[in-house]
């Protein structure tokens, strides 16, 4: 009996009680007064499921704000547009794939083919699945003029390409498209649910002066 009724008595003080360190009057479940220190954690920047980051109040009361709240607000009418730039010189026609253009979510660069075909990945693990749909205007010679969309020339808009939790980071080759000396090709594409729009612009140009060398240009903008 006896130790029913301290059952009844402790219960609630175990179902509702605050534990404190160095303090006698906690006012949180959890109150610690003085430092803290974490042995281990685990980097989840590249992980898009951990939107939640640590923060306290001038009362040092620890709770937590969403990344996408710490963005700087839009006025009506402002222009938020960002730009971001890959330029480099080849001895060859072939692109170089260890320099990558990061524009957003998204990395692109020219694979090490004379046919320099462009090649993009995300930057970061989505958590679940996107499709990634893409279009290209391709412009060649004097009135050279194609348009693609999908994962081949033959493909149709609704074929998107996707990106999973084990192969975001895995390059992927857009349309089969080549890109020849002085050719100017024009994407557009968005990332699911993102406010932002995106056009990349690619570019290769054979340089004549001395012994031929090959500019790579790349510059994506974001909306």
């Amino acid at each position: 009996m006896i130790y029913k009724i301290l059952v009844l008595l402790l219960a609630p003080c175990m179902l509702l009680g605050q534990v404190g360190i160095n303090t006698v009057t906690p006012t949180r479940k959890l109150h610690v007064s003085g430092n803290m220190r974490v042995r281990v954690m685990t980097n989840k920047s590249e992980t898009a499921g951990y939107d939640h980051i640590l923060s306290s109040d001038i009362n040092g009361n620890v709770d937590y704000v969403t990344k996408s709240s710490m963005q700087p607000p839009i006025e009506p009418g402002a222009s938020n547009k960002e730009s971001y730039s890959l330029v480099y010189n080849m001895p060859t026609a072939n692109g170089d794939p260890s320099k990558t253009l990061k524009c957003g979510r998204f990395l692109f660069l020219f694979e090490n083919t004379t046919q320099s075909r462009i090649n993009f990945r995300l930057s970061e693990n989505p958590g679940i699945d996107v499709s990634i749909y893409m279009s290209m205007e391709q412009n060649f010679n004097a009135n050279g003029f194609q348009f693609y969309q999908g994962k081949t020339p033959t493909d149709t808009s609704t074929v998107p390409f996707l990106f999973t939790t084990t192969n975001w980071n895995i390059n992927q080759e857009f349309a089969s498209a080549n890109l020849a000396d002085y050719e100017q090709n024009v994407m557009h594409f968005q990332y699911p649910n993102d406010a932002d729009f995106y056009r990349l612009t690619i570019y290769k140009v054979r340089q004549n002066i001395g012994i031929d060398s090959w500019d790579f240009a790349a510059v994506c903008e974001k909306f």
